[in-house]
């Protein structure tokens, strides 16, 4: 559930965003970079690799370099006073706790997923987990490229972690992670009854998705007050707003 107060509306702005964007050179940072051609609402103002120095001006800051390059967006977002979204994983414990302290400041995001479409898939499974409860049993099967080095995949055990919290029974042993070929990402979370089986899937088909949910989200952080976000409170917002006549 969102824990902020979320505005139904965006101010009115005459500018396109000026996105300040490290780890530029990354695998990620350029699909940010291409995606951003395109967009007329965010431009892209400075970008940033290991060593560069962030720039004077700026209205957010997007981090997708190294736990350590983390540490200089998070300081220019300090002096930006611009909200900040960190899709870098691996963090460490006292990273992540000086960003939740800078979001006194600024709105602020760390989400190592930023597919807006896996958004909706764990949104679906905390719902099916809290109305089946213990009574079902829950399996979950990923598949990503076979150069992946993690397994379970972050998303996976987030997955499993939103099912647990639902009351769904989900054991370390249901949990499959398959590497092989070129797969971008799959991920499937079967929730079995006595008598019938619910199937919940998302398959990545190219990692621009990644870049267009990043610069999305970037966007909606933007327009709101200084606080710690999570991709959920995206999704609680666009539900709130779907439903609004």
């Amino acid at each position: 559930m969102p824990t902020h107060p979320l505005p139904t509306s965006s101010s009115e702005r005459t500018a396109p965003l000026r996105a300040v964007l490290f780890g530029a050179r990354g695998r990620m940072g350029a699909a940010i970079v291409k995606a951003l051609q395109g967009d007329r609402a965010m431009v892209l103002h400075a970008s940033l690799g290991r060593g560069d120095a962030p720039p004077m001006e700026g209205d957010v800051v997007l981090d997708f370099s190294s736990p350590e390059g983390s540490k200089s967006a998070l300081a220019a977002s300090k002096r930006l006073s611009a909200p900040l979204l960190v899709g870098t994983t691996g963090l460490p414990a006292d990273a992540v706790e000086a960003m939740r302290a800078h979001a006194a400041v600024v709105p602020v995001m760390v989400s190592s997923n930023t597919s807006l479409g896996v958004a909706l898939l764990d949104g679906m499974v905390d719902r099916a987990a809290r109305v089946v409860g213990s009574d079902w049993r829950v399996e979950l099967e990923e598949w990503h490229h076979a150069a992946k080095r993690d397994a379970p995949s972050g998303t996976a055990l987030h997955l499993a972690r939103t099912a647990r919290q639902g009351g769904a029974t989900l054991p370390d042993s249901d949990i499959v992670a398959h590497r092989e070929g070129t797969v971008v990402g799959r991920h499937e979370i079967r929730l079995i009854g006595p008598f019938e089986t619910l199937c919940l899937s998302h398959e990545a088909r190219d990692r621009a998705l990644f870049a267009h949910g990043a610069i999305t989200l970037a966007r909606w952080l933007c327009n709101r007050p200084a606080g710690w976000y999570t991709v959920r409170d995206w999704l609680a917002h666009r539900v709130g707003a779907a439903g609004t006549p």
